[in-house]
């Protein structure tokens, strides 16, 4: 059924249940529409490629930078992840009734509003408000640690393309039926700094604000970050059953890190391949990019897209399974 305004939908979204029936509303892009909105989020990154006989020795020092989320409401663990959020958003009947002064003063805090020869003007162009929402959130997220982005170049952000992927999960599965929401566009960067840029941030003397949704930052060695998506179970879980204090929050941020590995290999579907044999050696569950691509209402293919590979190699690299020896070697060799 196609609804016609953005209330008649919420409604029907409040009464239908979560998960398939939701889901079913959402399908027809005329009403996905009427609740769109979008987010961004950028992976820091620093280092370079070097030789070696593995891939793992070749990504040895790339390490990026992680954000270990926090749920506001209940101060649980709730994922790990890059810098970034959702948009803020001005509606053009709010912007029209508010003074010139008023508008001015939403720069930098709504991302679709702009300065034009001195004067503050809302725009609609996806690739401006992107950028504008990496900009407030990473300075907003640092911020809740005492931290500062200042010395950030985000004229070198690149875009993981990852055309027409969608994260709906919290209306769909979580969302109560109270208060705002959307259906959310998300927009993947990545940005190469400097070793000490990360470092510094990361050794830093971080002040936790009260009900901040960052609990701390982390250096992650590259190799490492690909593992984590898909490992089920933990102390503290997400709605879907992964742990929450190891995995992804978010299926695209975990796409995007091995869009950026496959961006610093050359998009070499030779190194892809071998890449993703020795990360599934070291990872028990399965590195399981159809059943991600899912999640996003997209198929394997697509995936091969954002890492600019061949679709068989995307479809060979599903095809590996986990071996469970190696960690059991890593057991005995403790004991």
């Amino acid at each position: 059924m196609k609804y016609n305004t953005q209330n008649e939908l919420k409604i029907a979204l409040r009464r239908a249940a979560k998960g398939a029936e939701r889901a079913a509303i959402l399908y027809d892009g005329e009403n996905r529409k009427l609740i769109q909105s979008s987010g961004a989020n950028v992976t820091l990154y620093s280092g370079e490629v070097k030789t070696g006989e593995s891939v793992k020795e070749q990504l040895e020092d790339i390490s990026v930078l992680l954000i270990e989320r926090l749920n506001a409401r209940r101060g649980v663990r709730d994922g790990i992840g890059a810098l970034g959020g959702l948009s803020e958003r001005t509606t053009p009947l709010y912007f029209a009734k508010l003074s010139e002064q008023e508008r001015i003063s939403l720069i930098d805090l709504r991302d679709d509003v702009v300065e034009e020869n001195g004067k503050a003007v809302l725009t609609t162009d996806i690739d401006v408000i992107r950028v504008n929402n990496v900009k407030r959130e990473m300075r907003e997220e640092l911020g809740d640690l005492g931290l500062s982005c200042q010395e950030t170049d985000f004229d070198k952000m690149e875009l993981i393309e990852m055309s027409g992927v969608k994260d709906d999960n919290f209306l769909i599965n979580i969302w109560s039926g109270e208060g705002d929401v959307w259906a959310i566009n998300p927009y993947c960067h990545v940005l190469k700094v400097e070793d000490d840029f990360i470092q510094n941030l990361v050794g830093a003397n971080q002040k936790k604000k009260e009900h901040a949704e960052v609990n701390n930052l982390r250096k992650m060695p590259l190799f490492e970050a690909l593992k984590h998506y898909g490992e089920y179970g933990g102390k503290v879980q997400m709605n879907d059953g992964r742990n929450a204090e190891k995995d992804y929050r978010y299926v695209h941020e975990w796409l995007a890190v091995w869009g950026l590995a496959s961006k610093v290999l050359g998009h070499d579907d030779e190194k892809m391949l071998k890449l993703m044999k020795e990360v599934q050696k070291e990872t028990p569950w399965k590195i399981d990019f159809e059943s991600a691509a899912k999640k996003m209402g997209k198929d394997i293919h697509f995936v091969a897209e954002v890492l600019k590979i061949k679709p068989e190699t995307i479809e060979q690299m599903q095809r590996i399974q986990p071996q469970t020896d190696f960690y059991k070697e890593k057991a005995n060799a403790r004991s």
